[in-house]
């Protein structure tokens, strides 16, 4: 098992310098840095503030020769521990790095770095008629090196699937040190290994990705919500089932549990039917004729599937 050493006043200075003094070392700073949703402590002995691929470069270079661990951080929304300093050592936290560096309209391609806040890049995309699909529950917060460590879903991927299904690219800056490109900024790809995607998921145990270029979609015309109430789980069931079945793919089909009902309903007062057993929220998106002819409850949802 490998052995980690403490980081000592002198380490600490180096990492002073490298990151241009954004360090924090007091008790009260650490905190905040020492567990993600999942509610697991464990005290870090330093947080640093990294805004460049350099500086995260030199950065794991110092931890090499000086045997301390690192843990690449987001907002620490995730529910894995996957940045929890479990070791001590420093967290490396990225969201000084949150810039749109690029939002190409001609290619659909968007360059970002990994600090830039999921939903943030979904409103500015959308405003120039395009759309990124992967919405975690946590996009109002989460940032999208988060998510591409994590690889994150959320309620759309039942239609357009989750977070690697649209990273075509990555910089990312390797244990050693050494910052490395992978993929490419166009939708076609197919020459040497597919290092894009075995990157995606890694939880930061591979490298620290430090730049992301994104697919971006059409953004849809049009969008219909409905929520659908059953006596029973199976038969909210059934009618995922049935859905499918019938070649209706929905942008999001999220299945809602009783105690999950009342939950919410005593959260936030919204006239949930808290006796129903399940409730499926059903969102379909795509072309405004097709959309507006249905009217806005999408009746023949309503009619087909009923239980």
């Amino acid at each position: 098992m490998m052995t980690y050493n403490k980081i000592t006043p002198a380490v600490l200075q180096d990492i002073k310098n490298i990151v241009q003094g954004e360090v924090f070392t007091q008790t009260e700073d650490l905190i905040c840095f020492s567990y993600d949703a999942l509610n697991q402590k464990f005290l870090p002995e330093a947080v640093a503030f990294a805004r460049t691929a350099g500086q995260v470069s030199e950065l794991l270079r110092l931890a090499n020769r000086h045997l301390f661990p690192i843990i690449p951080r987001g907002s620490g929304s995730g529910f894995t521990g996957g940045s929890v300093p479990v070791k001590g050592g420093l967290v490396l936290s990225l969201t000084r790095m949150n810039n749109i560096i690029a939002i190409d309209t001609d290619n659909l391609v968007a360059e970002v770095e990994p600090g830039v806040i999921t939903a943030e890049l979904q409103n500015a995309v959308e405003k120039l008629g395009l759309f990124y699909p992967p919405d975690p529950a946590s996009l109002k917060f989460s940032t999208l090196g988060g998510n591409v460590a994590e690889c994150a879903g959320g309620p759309r991927c039942v239609k357009y699937g989750v977070t690697k299904d649209y990273v075509l690219g990555l910089e990312v800056v390797l244990p050693g040190g050494d910052i490395v490109k992978t993929g490419a900024k166009t939708m076609k790809s197919v020459a040497g290994y597919d290092l894009t995607s075995f990157l995606v998921g890694s939880e930061g145990t591979l490298g620290v990705i430090t730049r992301i270029y994104l697919k971006l979609l059409p953004l849809p015309e049009a969008r219909r919500t409905m929520q659908a109430i059953f006596p029973s789980m199976d038969a909210a069931a059934k009618t995922v089932s049935a859905i499918i079945k019938a070649k209706i793919i929905p942008s999001t089909l999220e299945f809602v549990d009783q105690a999950a009902i009342r939950c919410v309903e005593e959260y936030l007062h919204a006239g949930l039917p808290v006796h129903a057993e399940a409730l499926l929220i059903i969102e379909v998106d795509g072309d405004s004729k097709r959309w507006m002819s249905c009217g806005r409850s999408g009746v023949p949802f309503r009619h087909r599937f009923s239980s």
